[in-house]
């Protein structure tokens, strides 16, 4: 099932609108991204269940761990609605640690992601987030 235009374009802006905040270390508004009862498995295999949780995870970790780390390279490998304002995106991203220089870096990851989108009141939002990084296994 395929979204309207319109919806997909606003789909695929929230994802936009998170890296874009992941960047800038907007904790609150990474949080604000997400429906009142969405939750996240984020990358490093924390469950959150509550936008609470949610918050308080982007608080700690984007001015600690993952201060100054930059998300760049997002490619969307599809939107579809799953339901009647359900949306489905997968992405994958680059994730570089933050450098003393302006030249670009290798990413240290790359992340994929599956996120649940519900539209409410003409506003998508992520009502579920599933980040991993792939193993790497040298053979």
């Amino acid at each position: 099932m395929s979204l309207a235009a319109g919806d997909e374009v606003a789909v695929r802006r929230v994802l936009d609108d998170y890296l874009e905040l992941w960047n800038r270390c907007d904790a609150k508004a990474c949080a604000e991204l997400y429906d009142r009862t969405g939750d996240l498995l984020a990358v490093d295999g924390t469950f959150l269940r509550s936008h609470a949780q949610i918050r308080q995870y982007y608080d700690d970790n984007l001015s600690g761990k993952y201060a100054g780390f930059q998300a760049r390279r997002l490619e969307v490998l599809g939107v579809r609605q799953v339901g009647a304002e359900v949306a489905l995106l997968d992405a994958i991203w680059e994730v570089h640690a933050p450098s003393a220089s302006d030249a670009p870096s290798e990413p240290i990851a790359k992340p994929i992601g599956s996120f649940v989108l519900v539209k409410s009141n003409d506003t998508w939002k992520i009502s579920a987030a599933r980040l991993m990084v792939p193993l790497k296994v040298s053979q």
